[in-house]
């Protein structure tokens, strides 16, 4: 079943988790330009995580309730997965949309959790806004697409370029895909989904995703007594 998760550090995705966090519950009026929205929750979002990490640290539900809250309702999951399933979208019955994409919304919210937790668990330090670079963006007026582009600067290693795929809904700017190093993450899952559909079906795929997500939900319960141990 690890063919569903793409294989990046959790430093790159923990980065990529703030640039999602960004495109939530900034609309109140007029609608800001994505990326300084982007910006100017990143920067609460780190605070967060910094003032949190005792509280956050060695628990990944809560970690996981906290990207819940706040990540995943900005994320248009139904639009990426229409993407990821591309062809087999439009023959698939209203049922399996529906089971595949609250199956896929479930994978997304165990792999951002996942890495922001190991990020926790294995970094001491404080986060520092200064490791993410914003580009300058170019809104042309009507627009409803765009890409915006960032480079994160670990502390050790070479800076690593994050692109954030927006478009314009009724609930203002919302991630769709993230690309880290030319790499899309809706490309990666969309062909490991597409070899399992055309072996076995589209249920067949969501079964596994179901099967995934669940053994996931036990290893991140702090009741379960079967969870493995440090």
């Amino acid at each position: 079943m690890s063919r569903h998760k793409p294989q990046k550090s959790p430093f790159i995705s923990l980065m990529s988790i703030f640039m999602l966090l960004a495109t939530g519950s900034c609309f109140a009026n007029a609608t800001p330009p994505p990326d300084d929205v982007l910006k100017s929750v990143a920067d609460k979002m780190i605070s967060q995580l910094n003032t949190r990490r005792v509280e956050l640290k060695g628990k990944p539900d809560k970690v996981q309730t906290l990207v819940e809250e706040v990540l995943l309702p900005n994320i248009d999951v139904i639009n990426g997965s229409k993407l990821v399933l591309g062809k087999y979208w439009r023959i698939a019955s209203k049922e399996q949309k529906i089971g595949f994409i609250r199956q896929f919304r479930t994978l997304l919210l165990r792999f951002y959790s996942s890495a922001l937790a190991d990020y926790l668990d294995n970094n001491n330090e404080p986060l520092n806004r200064k490791m993410i670079e914003f580009l300058p963006i170019h809104l042309e007026p009507g627009r409803d697409e765009i890409t915006v582009r960032s480079i994160i600067k670990p502390r050790k290693g070479e800076p690593v370029p994050v692109n954030y795929h927006m478009h314009l809904t009724s609930r203002g700017w919302m991630v769709y895909d993230v690309s880290i190093e030319g790499v899309s993450v809706i490309t990666t899952y969309k062909t490991s989904f597409a070899n399992e559909i055309r072996q076995d079906g589209i249920d067949s795929l969501i079964a596994s995703l179901a099967e995934r997500n669940a053994k996931l939900a036990a290893s991140t319960d702090p009741n379960n007594p079967f969870k493995a141990r440090k």
